[in-house]
C-alpha cells in the first residue's frame, strides 16, 4: 500500500510538474516570437523578407496571431511589478492590451483581487478593463478625440467598443422600437 502511496505521489509530481511548465509556455513562446523578430533571425538566418512571412511559413501563425503573443509578454512583464499572482494564459492578457501601460498592473490587480471565488478567469480581467475604460476613455487606442464632443459621447463610444455583439443588437432593437413608437 505504501509503495502505491509512493508511485502514485511521484506521478502526481511529474504531472503537476508538466502543467507547471506549461502554463507558462504563452509567455516563453511570445518571448521567442519577439526575440526573433527583433534580432532579424527570420531575414537573416532563414532568408524571409517578413517576419509575418516568417510566422506562416514556419508555425502557420497569422501575424495577428504571432502579436498576440507577443504583446502578452508586454502585458505579463507590465504586471509583474504589481502582483506575485501572473496571467496564466493569453486569453487573461488579451483584454489588458487595450489599456495604456501605466495602467495595466492596476487593473490586473483589481482583477486578481475581484475574482470570484479566487479565479481570475479573462471573462473577468474584461469586465474589469471595460471598467477602466468606461472611466473617462481611459485605455482607448486612438487619439483625443474631436474637441466638439463631449464627455458624454466620448463615454457612449467607449462603451459601444466593448459592449458585445447580443449587446449591440439588443440596444439596436430597443433604438428601433422607441422610434416606431415615437413615430421617428
Amino acid at each position: 500500500m505504501q509503495e502505491i502511496r509512493e508511485t502514485n505521489r511521484q506521478d502526481l509530481e511529474r504531472l503537476e510538474g508538466i502543467i507547471e511548465r506549461n502554463l507558462q509556455s504563452f509567455y516563453e513562446v511570445g518571448r521567442a516570437l519577439m526575440e526573433i523578430r527583433d534580432k532579424g533571425y527570420y531575414r537573416d538566418v532563414l532568408g524571409f523578407d517578413t517576419f509575418e512571412a516568417y510566422c506562416k511559413a514556419k508555425w502557420d501563425f497569422s501575424r495577428r496571431h504571432a502579436y498576440r503573443f507577443i504583446e502578452s509578454v508586454e502585458v505579463v512583464d507590465d504586471v509583474s511589478d504589481r502582483t506575485q499572482i501572473k496571467p496564466v494564459n493569453l486569453e487573461q492578457t488579451r483584454p489588458l492590451v487595450n489599456l495604456p501601460t501605466e495602467k495595466r498592473g492596476e487593473a490586473w490587480q483589481k482583477a486578481v483581487e475581484t475574482a470570484p471565488e479566487g479565479k481570475v478567469t479573462a471573462a473577468h480581467v474584461q469586465k474589469v478593463v471595460k471598467a477602466y475604460q468606461l472611466k473617462g476613455g481611459e485605455g482607448e487606442r486612438k487619439a483625443e478625440p474631436a474637441p466638439e464632443e463631449s464627455l458624454g459621447i466620448m463615454r457612449l463610444k467607449v462603451a459601444w467598443r466593448a459592449a458585445k455583439k447580443s449587446e449591440k443588437r439588443e440596444f439596436l432593437k430597443w433604438v428601433n422600437e422607441r422610434r416606431q413608437f415615437d413615430g421617428i
